[in-house]
This record gives structure tokens, sequence and C-alpha cells, in this order.
């Protein structure tokens, strides 16, 4: 009765048009809720590791759900990325974190920026744009290889002669003598390892195919990808108690990434140093990789699986 004396009284002093209109608001925002489900279930990490990993199990669910184009659950998956990005910078100054003092503002930034990308990703899905919600994505990942590069690296047997234990650096197992390999590398968006210059500015990407082409991609602290003819890079491959090849790298046609070929001689394992110059009056810096074999994703197979993701965006939306 309460109700119906409100609704004469509002008609009265609104009219009826601007009545309709709100009641219409309610009902889209009743749907808009209804779509979204229940939240997603889990439990706020206590370490930068957790975190980090909790992320990428999400990540995961979301490319799970552009595949299957069930956008309307994207948020529920990306509300827990937007939570944990959050506190990612406080996981790390703990003392345990394993994130050197002079990385804590990259990662605070990285997950502070991975958390704000929530509301474009959340709009994109809730309107159906496939396209719009896969490329939010993908900058939700690239930011997500940023702050997996500073979780603690750990070693195992690839025999498992000690089980599930692990070393927090490469080596020989104790038992077999077989060289340790590192459990989970950090993989980039081209499937290669990943390594960050010294003084943080620049984000390293380096692959290796099986016919041992280097690709080198270059990304600035924001996660954006540079120029490859911004950079001089001097490249070394070498072996331990080995001679160490010179490789020289140039830039692609497009600009995207270096490449060089590897003398056939250093097939892997090997490591890959590499001596950058950007082209902005920075000091030289170094960084270096260690292939055991050719990076999960040849390049031809990569190029061929970016060209089927792109066809993904054409035609209708769901």
């Amino acid at each position: 009765m309460f109700r119906s004396a409100l609704m004469v009284t509002l008609t009265f002093v609104l009219g009826p048009a601007v009545l309709l209109a709100l009641a219409q608001h309610e009902e889209h925002g009743d749907q808009h809720g209804g779509e979204h489900g229940k939240p997603a279930q889990f439990k706020m990490p206590a370490t930068f590791k957790e975190g980090v990993a909790e992320i990428q199990h999400r990540l995961h669910e979301i490319e799970e759900l552009i595949a299957s184009r069930e956008l309307d659950k994207v948020h529920a998956q990306a509300d827990v990325v937007q939570k944990v990005g959050n506190v990612l910078g406080q996981l790390a100054l703990k003392r345990d974190s394993g994130v050197p003092k002079d990385a804590i503002k990259v990662v605070n930034k990285a997950g502070r920026e991975l958390a704000a990308k929530f509301d474009a990703i959340d709009k994109a899905g809730d309107s159906g744009d496939l396209a719009g919600t896969r490329r939010v994505y993908e900058e939700m990942v690239s930011l997500a290889v940023t702050l997996q590069t500073y979780v603690a690296r750990s070693f195992a047997c690839p025999m498992k002669c000690e089980g599930a234990k692990t070393y927090p650096s490469s080596g020989k197992c104790p038992k077999c003598g077989m060289a340790l390999k590192e459990v989970s590398p950090v993989r980039g968006p081209h499937g290669g390892l990943i390594a960050w210059a010294s003084n943080q500015n620049c984000r390293v990407e380096a692959t290796l195919s099986k016919d041992n082409e280097i690709r080198v991609y270059l990304c600035n602290d924001a996660s954006k990808p540079l120029s490859a003819d911004r950079a001089a890079v001097q490249a070394r491959a070498g072996k331990e108690s080995a001679q160490d090849y010179p490789v020289t790298l140039v830039p692609d046609s497009s600009n995207a990434f270096l490449r060089g070929s590897v003398d056939a001689a250093a097939r892997p394992p090997f490591v890959l140093t590499l001596k950058i110059e950007l082209k902005d009056g920075g000091k030289p810096q170094t960084v270096a990789f260690e292939f055991g074999a050719p990076t999960d994703l040849p390049h031809k197979e990569h190029e061929e699986r970016q060209g089927h993701k792109g066809d993904e965006h054409k035609g209708h939306r769901p």
C-alpha cells in the first residue's frame, strides 16, 4: 500500500515520462547484475608469489571464456584480478617476497595498472564485444608478464630424482648429475624467455626457434613495445668451458623485433647474452637468457596462431 501511494505521489511530482525512465533504468540494473552471476570464490593471497599465481589462474579462465564466447562471465574473473592487483605492491614489500627493492615500484605500478583494466574488460564483456575483450585481455597478460618476472625462480631435476624438491638456482642434480631445469620459466607474449634490464626501464623477451633463429622483443617499463630500430644490441651465445659465438641482430622490416641466427655449432643448451643500448642516452644494459631448448612456440607457428586469433575479431558478436 505504501509503495502504491509512493508511486502515485512520484507520478504527480515527476510526471509519467520521468517515472517510466526510472523504472526502465532499475530494470536494466537488475538485468546487468544478474548477468554477472555469483562472484568468484577465492582466498586473498598472503605472499607475492601466491598473488601472481592467482592472477595467472584468473587470466587463464578469462582466456577460456573468450574462446567459448561466454563474455558475460568475464566480470567475476576480472574482479579477482582487480582485487589482487591492488595489493601486489604491499605483498612485494614483505621481506621474503623475493622482489628486489629497486623493482618494487615497477611491481606496484604494474599491479595497479592491471587492476585498472577491470572497467574496460567488464564493459567490453557486457556489451558482447569479442575483439574489445580480447584486446584488453592481451594488455592484462602483458602486465602480468612483468609481475611474473619477479617471482622467485626455482629449479628441479627433470628426472624427479628428489620428487618435488626444488632449488633457488640452476646447477646439477646431486643424485643423477643432470642439469636442473627451471620450473615453469617466465614466458612472454611471443612464447619466449623474459628478463629485465638492470635499470628496470626495459623488458626484454628472447625466443629461439628450432632452426636456431633468435628474436628479441623490447618493451618499456609500462609494457609498451619499443621499435626495434631504437636499440643497438650486441649478442653472444656460449656454453660453459666452450667457445662464444657472436650473433648479429638486426631490426626486422616491421621494426617489431630484432632477429639473427646462432651458429649451428651452438646448439642448446647455451646462454644468450645481450648488451642493449637504447637510443635515449642511457647506459648500456646487459641481460642473459638460459636456453635449454627452443622456446615452446616456434616462430612460424606463433605467427599462424596470431593470424587465427585475428580471424575471430571478424564476423558478428555472439
